[in-house]
């Protein structure tokens, strides 16, 4: 784990642990906390924060959000590296906003109508389909750790995310809208890129598509740092990661567009 200067290199900071400088030497002789120190892709803060050499809009932003609390794991945004999410908020705020990046990307194609049609969640036991219109309860979703924290993720996002967005529709700005796609760092995402090369073509435009989209396949790569980090006993703190839920569930939204 990276100590020391807030590291401008983003890769080397994909999740954050916020400790008392205390707590950081006692890691330092503790065999049980050794192995806290020596993942490339994790940062501890050390806690007061000090003034850097160089400003960081990450370290910034982490400051300006409240986030900066001795104890807390944060995890590194997939869409924008110099922003942070706590670990028990970041699978459902991380799809939310890769939900908005997507309707967006509608936007800039011209699109007239963005609508969910179905949220999935994918567990080692199956999948779970949740109708998004009215207050149907969420079932079929297995008891324990595991269900519970999977029934609050999609209840989370039945309840905050935009089911059916409007626009005045358009010609796609193709050039817009790749460049979203690169800002955001979801042009290796194939159905954005689909939607993108499809509306390219002037002569025979697309005018509807219904897709699926995952919605945590980005945000699973820095909630695995999280959660491979052996946190010792006697810091005290529960780290909000599930493995089991890091490891094994898949968010998933269908959508309707037309052009």
């Amino acid at each position: 784990m990276t100590t020391g200067s807030f590291p401008s290199d983003a890769s080397r900071r994909r999740a954050i642990l916020v400790l008392q400088n205390h707590d950081i030497e006692r890691c330092g002789y503790e065999k049980q906390g050794s192995k806290l120190l020596i993942d490339e892709e994790a940062y501890i803060l050390p806690f007061p924060i000090k003034p850097q050499n160089e400003e960081s809009f990450a370290l910034t932003n982490i400051i300006d959000y409240g986030l900066a609390r001795p104890g807390a794991m944060l995890i590194q945004n997939p869409f924008d590296e110099d922003s942070y999410e706590e670990a028990a908020t970041a699978p459902t705020q991380f799809a939310l906003a890769k939900h908005m990046h997507f309707s967006t990307l509608c936007a800039l194609l011209g699109a007239r109508e963005v609508r969910v049609e179905q949220i999935d969640i994918r567990t080692r036991t199956g999948k779970t389909s949740v109708n998004v219109i009215g207050s149907i309860p969420i079932e079929g979703i297995p008891v324990g750790i595991g269900g519970e924290v999977a029934k609050r993720q999609l209840e989370q996002l039945r309840s905050q995310m935009n089911m059916r967005d409007e626009f005045s529709g358009g010609p796609p700005d193709i050039m817009a809208a790749e460049m979203h796609l690169r800002r955001t760092r979801l042009l290796a995402d194939a159905n954005m890129r689909s939607l993108l090369d499809m509306r390219r073509h002037s002569a025979n435009r697309l005018m509807s598509r219904s897709l699926t989209i995952s919605l945590s396949s980005e945000s699973k790569k820095n909630l695995r740092v999280a959660a491979r980090l052996e946190i010792p006993q006697f810091l005290g703190i529960g780290v909000a990661v599930e493995r089991e839920v890091v490891e094994q569930h898949e968010l998933t939204v269908t959508v309707a567009v037309k052009f």
